[in-house]
């Protein structure tokens, strides 16, 4: 091929982008080598251009993508050869502005899927990934989207390939719905405290850059002097900061900061913006990459908030926080409003990279609301049933709509892995799913390395934290299965769908010779409950807070074979028994209503000792001070099943979690001490009567 022409036509194609407000997509498929001379004739510079690769390529640096998210690029460049990760090249796509195109080097797309494989961790059933198969049957004749072969690409007619010019985009910035934004903001700095706001937006509508004129507005007109602004990265918010610097031009920009007047503009990682420090308001962008944890203490700790979450996001989707905060919010600030920013500002409504990739990653894979119905079959997916668009886009809609965060990643891992999907379909489709991971069968050596911390085979969650925490290589060398991820349409949760999709899942398991079923969560009060509903034992509580939910893991299990089944009672018998102690100096943050949960599991198992109850007794009768029980109100809590018991989880503040009075008394919002006393009279008065009508039975 004859560098000077394709360097003729991508300088077109660029015009033509720029004139439409669309952005491309290039394939380049054969030799590393070639590929590489295609894209050096080019004559990319640095700064224009962001390049993911473990190597520099043709005079170009490579640069880890997530960094620079919020930022922008003409052109983005991808050498698949030595990027695998398919989160990365999504986040790296949505840099590119209108006019730029997104260039792919990889082998030929008869070799890529065969390649892909050898390379992934995803699984290897297979020796080519499906999953890239069905990406790549999208190339062909698709608008905006070109396919060069080293071995076809002899001469061809540039000319006929570039597309239409079209009107010219000319877009109106700001957008009206980023007006509407700036609006919302601006009413929440100044109207009624605790109404925060919440902004949802795919990637590329000008959300951070809303945040930036909000906060211009405000300072301009006096309304707020102290703002603080976190993300996950400065870098995320850094269109934020152009903007106000834009619209005050007056103002000093620093590293991390922006003066204007009496006014500053602060970017702070969540962690650090303390309940101590007063700000007139605190932006939280990409919100979704953020804890719930965090995000519900700022909550509760800042009265004038603006949370901003990508929705459909290259990266990710910011969905499943959409729907487990907006519960907190619910329940919290009931009053908490909602705005959306459709129309892009970087590309155009109708840009073809944008089409190209929420088809082909299925970023936004929606679930129909289904209708209740009566009539739901179970069934097992075969690798076929992938094949069908509408049920892959069903399956992965669910995970999307269930989970907190759900990436391009998570759909390769359901094609390409060796998991079994389990569906629950009605007349509607597909309405529940249950993934299911098999574990173990390692062998001996491989089991003892792992037992001994030497050797963390990929895959086998379960299995090897089992083998490595009890020193016993059988619970890796057995046959296990985990479930990774279970979900129903929410129209038709607490029906019983998903402990149908348990059941079936044991059922699958025991057929398949596993010694035990188990998984590992995000332990909330809601989520243990349901796995100890369905007879699931927890047994190790993990030491350090999940990134995206910001509980603690939780691994619980169900033994499918006699002989696994005492271990799995005494591991769980340890673990309630080292509870008291971990919850003050590792689980410090869980919440109280998940240790309810946690220690309700063992209850039936422990009876109250008549000296902790007499002691009980006397306390609630004020004749002994609390310093004088505390050790067998402890010894009380852990032993009974506090489920039932209204305000348990002061108690649990008070005695497990060891917070001081004053703390407990601002949580609940009682005056003092003497008053969360009483509570505690209460709540095991309570206790008390409950004790006694049982024994009367």
């Amino acid at each position: 091929m004859i560098h000077a022409e394709l360097c003729g036509f991508v300088q077109q194609l660029g015009l033509v982008g720029k004139h439409n407000g669309h952005r491309y997509l290039l394939f380049f498929g054969g030799e590393p080598s070639w590929g590489q001379t295609q894209l050096g004739s080019l004559g990319l510079g640095n700064e224009e251009c962001l390049l993911l690769a473990d190597k520099a390529i043709a005079g170009l640096s490579p640069k880890p993508a997530k960094q620079y998210l919020g930022r922008e690029f003409s052109t983005v460049i991808i050498d698949a050869y030595s990027v695998q990760s398919v989160d990365e090249w999504l986040a790296a796509a949505g840099t590119v502005l209108a006019g730029g195109l997104l260039i792919v080097l990889c082998p030929e797309f008869d070799q890529w899927p065969r390649y892909f494989q050898s390379k992934s961790d995803a699984g290897q059933d297979d020796a080519e990934s499906f999953f890239l198969k069905r990406i790549l049957s999208k190339v062909a004749d698709r608008s905006g989207v070109y396919g060069f072969s080293q071995r076809s690409l002899a001469s061809r007619a540039f000319r006929s390939q570039l597309p239409a010019v079209l009107q010219p985009w000319q877009p109106s910035l700001p957008t009206p719905d980023q007006r509407a934004a700036v609006d919302a903001i601006i009413r929440v700095a100044s109207g009624r405290a605790k109404r925060p706001l919440v902004i949802r937006s795919d990637r590329g509508r000008g959300k951070t850059s809303s945040l930036g004129i909000a906060v211009a507005d405000l300072f301009q007109n006096g309304l707020c002097r102290r703002v603080a602004i976190t993300a996950p990265n400065i870098g995320a918010v850094e269109a934020a900061f152009r903007q106000v610097q834009l619209l005050l031009p007056d103002g000093e920009l620093s590293e991390a900061a922006f003066h204007f007047r009496d006014c500053e503009l602060i970017f702070l990682p969540a962690t650090e913006l303390g309940a101590t420090a007063h700000w007139d308001l605190v932006l939280v962008d990409e919100a979704a990459t953020l804890p719930v944890g965090i995000l519900h203490e700022l909550l509760k700790t800042q009265p004038r908030i603006v949370f901003s979450t990508t929705v459909h996001g290259y990266e990710g989707s910011g969905r499943g926080f959409d729907t487990r905060f907006k519960d907190i919010l619910d329940r919290e600030r009931p009053q908490w409003r909602r705005v959306e920013l459709r129309e892009p500002v970087r590309w155009a409504g109708d840009d073809p990279l944008e089409r190209w990739l929420y088809e082909a990653f299925l970023l936004g894979a929606e679930v129909s609301k289904p209708r209740e119905s009566s009539s739901v079959q179970l069934r097992v997916l075969k690798r076929d049933d992938f094949m069908q668009e509408a049920i892959l886009s069903q399956v992965f809609g669910l995970l999307v709509q269930a989970h907190y965060q759900t990436s391009p990643r998570d759909l390769q891992y359901l094609i390409d892995s060796s998991c079994v999907v389990i569906v629950a379909e009605s007349d509607d489709g597909v309405i529940g799913v249950c993934q299911l991971l098999p574990e173990g069968g390692l062998s001996d050596d491989l089991s003892a390395a792992v037992v001994c911390g030497q050797r963390r085979p990929k895959g086998h969650l379960v299995a090897q934290r089992l083998a490595h925490i009890n020193a016993e290589a059988a619970y890796a060398r057995c046959v296990s299965f985990r479930v990774n991820r279970i979900a129903v349409a929410a129209e038709l949760r607490r029906q019983g769908i998903a402990s149908r999709l348990l059941a079936a899942a044991e059922e699958h398991s025991r057929r398949m010779g596993g010694a035990y079923l188990s998984s590992s969560f995000a332990a909330s009060a809601e989520v243990v409950q349901f796995w100890r509903r369905n007879d699931f034992l927890p047994l190790w509580l993990g030491s350090r807070r999940d990134t995206s939910s910001g509980a603690y893991s939780l691994i619980v299990a169900k033994a499918l074979q006699s002989n696994v089944d005492m271990s799995f009672n005494q591991m769980q018998q340890r673990l309630l028994d080292d509870l008291p102690l971990t919850v003050r100096h590792v689980h410090s943050k869980m919440s109280a209503d998940t240790l309810v949960q946690i220690l309700a599991s063992g209850s039936q198992q422990n009876e109250m000792s008549t000296a902790d109850l007499r002691q009980m007794q006397r306390y609630c009768k004020a004749e002994l001070i609390f310093e004088q029980v505390a050790a067998s109100l402890m010894r009380i809590c852990c032993g009974i099943d506090l489920r039932a018991i209204s305000g348990a989880e002061l108690a649990l503040s008070v005695l497990l979690f060891s917070e001081s009075w004053a703390s407990v008394a601002a949580k609940y919002q009682l005056s003092g001490r003497a008053a969360v006393e009483q509570s505690l009279r209460s709540i095991f008065n309570e206790i008390d009567a409950i004790y006694k009508s049982t024994e009367a039975q």
